[in-house]
């Protein structure tokens, strides 16, 4: 991560005002559907849903501030301004739209829901996948490899990436390819911003609620993040959204739009065509 804290040329009041300039991966016609990526991470979170899901609706895959190739912000900024920021940014994007829809991952779920409460009625549907916006309190800590330790040697960096991807993010060695690991060095080496400040923190039922969107929530079945339980964090979010619909995929692990890939594509398609 690159530790300088504050871009060149920083106004935050103007920031908190009209938002700053995200990188938008767009593809395909129809309805606009917003993708949200997770922590360290990009639109390339997305690689394997962009395609099968353009061919359905107005694809737009969105670097969240300080992240990919969009532009930075303060490091220091709180939760709060983040996400105020971030939904400044998004309204340059849809301001002209009647109506559009979200899906986010991780914590792009909990930027997502964010939006989606502030725009309200406008937001058509919700998907949420493996979604922070919950407290973290108690939650065993993983065994991540600190990237700042082994910056130095490739090797051991290129090691540490895939060892921290298997303890997080993907449940099978083989998901990991040359090309992922790649991914994931450009991923990890844009990001400007600690994600963890918003996805620990509670905000997601509530905000789904305050959306009053339809809302759908899916899960790979061995995701480290649905502490304590993936039941326990839909009941949390049923407490907001009664009709909550709910997904969990067998043998796929938090990315589950990449490692189960087939059954998010058909259940984002199902679920947002019906809205």
């Amino acid at each position: 991560m690159d530790q300088k804290r504050v871009p060149d040329g920083w106004d935050k009041d103007r920031a908190l005002a009209e938002g700053v300039r995200l990188n938008v991966k767009q593809k395909g016609k129809g309805h606009p559907i917003l993708l949200f990526h997770g922590g360290m991470g990009s639109w390339t979170h997305w690689i394997r849903n962009i395609d099968v899901l353009s061919e359905h609706f107005d694809v737009r895959a969105i670097d969240a501030p300080s992240y990919g190739e969009s532009e930075q912000v303060d490091y220091g900024l709180t939760p709060d301004e983040y996400l105020r920021v971030f939904i400044a940014s998004v309204d340059r994007i849809v301001k002209d739209y009647e109506s559009f829809s979200i899906a986010g991952f991780s914590f792009g779920g909990a930027c997502g829901s964010s939006i989606a409460a502030h725009f309200g009625s406008k937001v058509r549907a919700m998907t949420v996948i493996g979604p922070g916006g919950f407290s973290i309190k108690g939650r065993p800590r993983l065994d991540f490899i600190r990237y700042g330790d082994v910056k130095d040697d490739p090797k051991s960096y290129r090691h540490a990436l895939k060892h921290n991807l298997l303890q997080l993010m993907l449940k099978h060695p083989e998901s990991i390819s040359e090309d992922v690991l790649d991914m994931q060095h450009d991923n990890v080496g844009r990001a400007k911003f600690n994600s963890r400040n918003v996805s620990a923190q509670p905000i997601l039922p509530i905000n789904l609620g305050k959306a009053g969107c339809r809302a759908q929530l899916i899960y790979g079945e061995d995701d480290p993040t649905a502490f304590p339980s993936i039941e326990h964090r839909a009941s949390l979010i049923r407490e907001h959204v009664p009709n909550l619909k709910v997904h969990v995929l067998p043998n796929v692990g938090h990315w589950a739009m990449f490692e189960g890939a087939d059954d998010i594509n058909r259940l984002i398609i199902d679920f947002h065509k019906e809205a």
